[in-house]
């Protein structure tokens, strides 16, 4: 019977002390596309982005008409030259094409590296920030709203550390 005492005592304090260290943990959410598209910094870096990401794909579109004209060429002079001429064209043409192939792929891949290296970059600088509202608003956790099922809105603080990112990061230029 002492032992059950004992036994209940424990627990009873485990659980009082548990609950009461626990109940006072705050935790909050963001949306981190959120900030990243309604940022001042956000909307430049995602600007400068789109513009060399168009800047490529007006490039890639000439080269392919390039490469298109240049197929016509190459057909309409099948009946002109000679077999051996022609299919050394042909064979030219399509390491010209392979060419191209590497590069556009070459330059997509670049352009992701670029992507997720700029949004990394902005995202470090956000972080003192972000952490600093922690600070002021004794948060214990902060998490991610994809990674939430429900949650009362009171909880999310994405228009907090918007306002603060914007008073505290003026510009952001994509490093070259």
């Amino acid at each position: 019977m002492k032992l059950y005492k004992k036994f209940y005592l424990i627990n009873f304090f485990i659980f009082f002390f548990t609950s009461l260290a626990f109940g006072d943990m705050k935790i909050a959410y963001v949306d981190i596309d959120l900030i990243l598209s309604e940022s001042k910094p956000g909307k430049i870096l995602l600007f400068q982005l789109k513009e060399i990401e168009e800047n490529k794909i007006k490039q890639f579109k000439k080269d392919e008409i390039n490469l298109k004209d240049e197929e016509k060429k190459l057909i309409s002079s099948k009946n002109i030259i000679t077999s051996e001429e022609y299919n050394k064209n042909v064979s030219n043409f399509k390491k010209k094409v392979d060419n191209y192939r590497k590069i556009k792929n070459s330059d997509i891949e670049n352009l992701k590296k670029i992507r997720n290296s700029e949004i990394l970059r902005l995202l470090n600088l956000i972080n003192p920030i972000i952490q600093k509202i922690m600070d002021d608003n004794s948060l214990e956790i902060l998490l991610e709203k994809k990674n939430i099922f429900i949650a009362k809105s009171n909880t999310d603080i994405t228009n907090i550390v918007i306002d603060e990112i914007n008073k505290n990061i003026k510009n952001f230029e994509i490093e070259k």
